[in-house]
């Protein structure tokens, strides 16, 4: 295969002529109003959230089409939940407003919603709400804790996996023909594989290749493959870094070489994590992220039809977008 330097530029445009972004989050301080917490001054700056201060104005498709145009244009995209339910009380108004948005602006393709799956009879009402919304096709709902580190949580407990109510909350989304997102942390990994087993026919898409840390490379890879043996998993390749200040290329070469062996090029995207990689990634734009991951894949001789599948055809496929 052509080496980076040649495949930049126009060459890499030739190969991948436009881009479907699995992971994206438009939002806007008066519909996501825990953004108003983060920034200097807000109840919620001087805790682990305050990290989205410099991305808490709005953004917009737009923004994003902006973001990735010195890579590859947009084509589709797909939002996930950014829990505007927190501030709304009702879940399905974040499912309404992106709705709204993609009728007035093409915008996203898919919508990733928010429920409460841990009290399965109220999931079941409100995923059927998400469900009379075209562009709805799935639910995430955050497991990411670690024993040790407050700042990789996301949830209150690392309790849901092994908690009944949960998992009656999950298998009515597998009842009902939607995605799930999972989102772990490296350290979970291992439990999510036994987890996701118990939903053979539930796609499962593992947010972020399960936040790998640094230094903790063999550990995060075990867990990965042990989640990986679920044929109905698949990895969005994207957010590398995210808790260390981004993976330069060499340092991010291991991790996306790694997912696509475990998972295949057939089951994995590669993804942004928009507006928040221009936190978590300050060591370029967001384009030159992207073009990251298209010279580690070209490098590792990923096909034409690979590469597209890679930034493209496989996201189309597993969001039906």
């Amino acid at each position: 295969m052509h080496g980076a330097r040649a495949l930049g530029g126009a060459a890499a445009r030739q190969l991948v002529p436009a881009v479907v972004d699995p992971h994206v989050h438009y939002w806007r301080p008066s519909t996501h109003a825990w953004l108003k917490a983060v920034i200097p001054g807000g109840d919620a700056h001087d805790t682990p959230y305050g990290r989205f201060a410099p991305v808490a104005g709005a953004y917009t498709p737009a923004m994003h089409a902006a973001h990735l145009a010195g890579f590859a244009p947009l084509a589709k995209s797909v939002y996930i939940q950014a829990n505007m339910h927190a501030t709304t009380g009702v879940a399905v108004a974040e499912t309404a407003y992106m709705q709204g948005l993609a009728d007035a602006t093409g915008h996203p393709h898919g919508i990733i919603a928010w429920a409460p799956l841990d009290a399965p009879d109220e999931a079941a009402r409100v995923l059927d709400q998400h469900g009379t919304f075209p562009n709805f096709r799935g639910v995430r709902f955050m497991l990411d804790f670690h024993p040790t580190r407050a700042d990789l949580c996301q949830s209150a407990h690392g309790r849901y996996m092994s908690d009944g109510a949960f998992e009656r909350g999950v298998r009515e989304v597998e009842a009902r023909g939607h995605l799930f997102e999972l989102q772990v942390c490296a350290v979970q990994l291992a439990e999510a594989a036994a987890f996701v087993a118990r939903f053979p026919t539930l796609q499962v898409v593992l947010n972020h290749a399960g936040f790998p840390l640094r230094g903790e490379f063999d550990g995060w890879r075990a867990g990965l493959a042990k989640l990986a043996a679920n044929p109905n998993v698949a990895c969005k390749v994207g957010g590398l870094g995210a808790y260390d200040d981004g993976f330069a290329k060499d340092e991010a070469r291991p991790h996306v070489l790694a997912c696509l062996e475990l998972f295949g090029a057939e089951r994995c995207m590669f993804s942004s994590n928009l507006p928040v990689d221009i936190v978590d990634w300050p060591l370029g734009t967001p384009a030159d992220r992207w073009r990251t991951y298209f010279e580690i894949a070209a490098e590792a001789g990923m096909s034409h039809e690979q590469l597209c599948a890679l930034f493209c055809g496989n996201a189309e496929r597993i969001y039906s977008v």
